[in-house]
């Protein structure tokens, strides 16, 4: 019934996760009939986005400066340089930042450990974390905690066993405390709709992993 452009548009928004065919078709329509300097706008925005934004050479979360490649966070100076969060994927950095109360740094893993699912700990930056953050962090400052904010299941307590095993073969876990947030969280949370409150009561009240 629709030309096919349209239809081919809304294919594509359906790559999205979470969007649907009605959801799909209503964005692909309402990008039709937008006023043509407002689709300019949105066109250059798009193609801002994908050749401007970068991956930080750092942490891995979202970066804008090409230059040296490091994101906001990792060029402040006023954070705590002896924490870092270990999160999953670069959106998790945002749910924590908008609790307002973690300042320290970030380490984004981009997969957990999970063998059931082929994902072994070469398919993370694991590696960097213990071969450099770490190793620049206990330079500097002479103890680290490793905050972790994984979602509950198999493949976080595995990334968590992987990491003590391999900091204990280094004689390292006297000065690397690693801690997990609080256990007021929901059993089966998504760390994308965490609200502001119970993001920073999480991680007030974090505990050491044992």
């Amino acid at each position: 019934m629709l030309p096919k452009p349209i239809e081919d548009l809304a294919e594509k928004f359906r790559l999205l996760p979470g969007i649907g065919y009605r959801g799909s078709l209503k964005m692909a329509l309402d990008l039709l009939q937008m006023e043509a300097d407002k689709f300019g706008e949105f066109q250059s925005a798009l193609t801002s986005v994908r050749s401007e934004v970068k991956i930080c050479s750092n942490c891995g979360f979202f970066a804008s400066d090409s230059a040296i490649n490091l994101c906001e966070i990792c060029k402040s100076k006023s954070r705590k340089a002896n924490q870092i969060c270990l999160v999953e994927k670069p959106t998790d950095v945002i749910t924590i930042e908008k609790s307002q109360v973690y300042k320290g740094y970030y380490h984004v893993l981009n997969n957990l450990i999970s063998p059931l699912d082929n994902i072994f700990a070469e398919d993370t930056t694991i590696g960097d974390l213990l071969d450099r953050r770490i190793k620049d962090v206990l330079s500097r400052c002479g103890e680290l905690e490793l905050i972790v904010f994984f979602k509950p299941g198999f493949a976080g307590e595995a990334t968590i066993a992987y990491i003590k095993e391999i900091l204990t073969r280094k004689n390292q876990l006297n000065i690397v405390k690693i801690s997990r947030l609080a256990q007021g969280l929901p059993m089966y949370y998504n760390p994308d709709t965490l609200d502001q409150a119970t993001m920073a009561k999480a991680l007030e009240d974090r505990k050491e992993v044992s």
